[in-house]
């Protein structure tokens, strides 16, 4: 008889009409994952009865809670549910799900022009000036055409039917690419914004698959997401959740119909696929004034378990402050950002990732800070390095405190 072994396991999710309670139509879904968190913790009291023995007759469970998540290598559209759960909110796409309508393009440094109005749901109006957007070309370009789009993120300044001005942060440049007239290009965009609430939960069901035995873990809603750029390492993070109920391992699957596999597109890096990091409005990658090491981002809902009498586990999940934090490891190169933490200066942040294809994430957030000026001194052969925590908050001038956008390639 084999006993159950961390090598096998398939994490799998279904979206829930009822917080708390398993669907019993439609089918779950299969998901990438590098680590299962998600755990159910027992509350217990011992009794106090007084005995001529001195013994205790026993302990009574009291309560229930479930937490913890997953951890993940980043890949494109794997986790976009937990992401608007997450947020609160839903994605907008251009186009059909964030692909527009093929067009003819032609370029100069800061203009798209398609030789025919687009319309519908790709009409370049309906990109928000401000906005990110992404360049996907058709399968003929040439190699070096979809590297170059595949690693690069463009901002809208403003548009009209057939024209999409982009802003100055960030030209279109290089031999082949600017003034070249071409068919079959499309603009790639869908956006989520913090929202005031989105009560979506989910079932997660954990498959020991080597011993046939399902762990399912009802009502878990999305409570904090982190996410980690470090030099030579893919870029990884973690969800965690707070949930509502767990019946124990069972033998026998809780979700209906039959898995949908997981996607199946490439994880991202943080050497080739990290093409945006704006400080700001002015880019920070290559050195233009500083080199970054690392990158930390975190999101939490600080949410909080909801008791009742009668109710073993949580009766309801609460939402707290959406709480946006990080920090960035920098090279010391000169006393912009060392100055700019002591200032209390308020800035702007933009990181954008994509796979080798062109699918990926942008982040943008509107008004940030820096909570802190690390420096690191080290010894006489260590790089002097700044640690910079920073804190996001919401912007009057947006109406927000963070976007992402993602972007698709086909």
């Amino acid at each position: 008889m084999p006993f159950a072994s961390s090598a096998y396991g398939q994490l799998r999710y279904i979206t829930e009409t009822v917080a708390g309670t398993t669907p019993t139509t439609g089918n779950g879904v299969n998901l990438r994952q590098t680590g299962l968190t998600t755990k159910a913790a027992l509350s217990t009291v011992t009794s106090n009865e007084v005995r001529a023995d001195r013994l205790s007759t026993g302990l009574t469970i009291t309560d229930m809670n479930l937490d913890g998540g997953f951890n993940f290598e980043l890949s494109g559209e794997e986790y976009d549910p937990f992401l608007e759960s997450l947020l609160g909110s839903t994605f907008t796409h251009f186009g059909v799900a964030g692909l527009g309508a093929a067009f003819s393009m032609a370029t100069t440094a800061t203009t798209i022009t398609a030789s025919v109005a687009t319309t519908g749901a790709s009409i370049f109006t309906a990109l928000p000036n401000g906005s990110w957007i992404k360049i996907v070309p058709p399968g003929a370009a040439t190699a070096a055409v979809k590297a170059y789009f595949a690693d690069r993120w463009f901002k809208v300044a403003t548009t009209t039917a057939t024209i999409i001005t982009l802003d100055a942060s960030t030209p279109i440049t290089g031999v082949g690419i600017i003034g070249v007239t071409a068919a079959g290009y499309a603009i790639s965009q869908s956006t989520v914004a913090n929202g005031a609430s989105l009560a979506r939960s989910f079932t997660l069901e954990y498959a020991m698959t080597d011993i046939n035995q399902f762990l399912p873990f009802r009502g878990m809603r999305a409570n904090s997401m982190d996410l980690s750029l470090d030099v030579g390492s893919i870029i990884t993070g973690s969800f965690g959740f707070l949930g509502q109920g767990h019946d124990g391992m069972v033998g026998a699957t809780t979700l209906p119909g039959s898995p949908v596999a997981s996607q199946a597109l490439e994880v991202m890096n943080s050497v080739a696929d990290v093409g945006a990091i704006y400080e700001n409005g002015s880019s920070v990658l290559g050195g233009s004034s500083s080199f970054i090491k690392s990158v930390k981002l975190n999101i939490a809902n600080n949410m909080r378990a909801q008791k009742a009498i009668g109710i073993f586990g949580n009766a309801g999940i609460g939402l707290g402050e959406l709480a946006i934090t990080g920090s960035m490891d920098i090279y010391v190169e000169n006393a912009n950002y060392y100055n700019k933490w002591l200032a209390g200066t308020t800035t702007s942040l933009a990181l954008g990732m994509a796979d080798a294809a062109g699918n990926g994430y942008l982040v943008e957030m509107d008004k940030v800070q820096f909570k802190d000026g690390g420096l690191n001194l080290g010894g006489r052969n260590d790089d002097t390095m700044l640690s910079l925590p920073f804190q996001a908050f919401y912007s009057p001038t947006t109406g927000r405190g963070i976007r992402l956008t993602r972007a698709v390639a086909a």
